[in-house]
């Protein structure tokens, strides 16, 4: 419960949600495309080393 000598202050009234979610979504596919980069490297290193991972 909020203490009535501290103003209370509702930080989340001003979030644009669709703007936070499109920059969300935006962090999300950079990373994700970024893994399956490296997965593919990972995965070419262990080939070439005759360990070939076949998933």
């Amino acid at each position: 419960m909020p203490s009535k000598y501290i103003e209370f202050v509702n930080r989340d009234e001003n979030i644009d949600f669709d703007e936070k979610m499109a920059g969300l979504q935006a962090e999300f596919t950079d990373l994700l495309r970024e893994e399956e980069a490296s997965k593919e490297e990972l995965l070419k290193v262990f080939e070439e080393l005759g360990y070939a991972i076949r998933l």
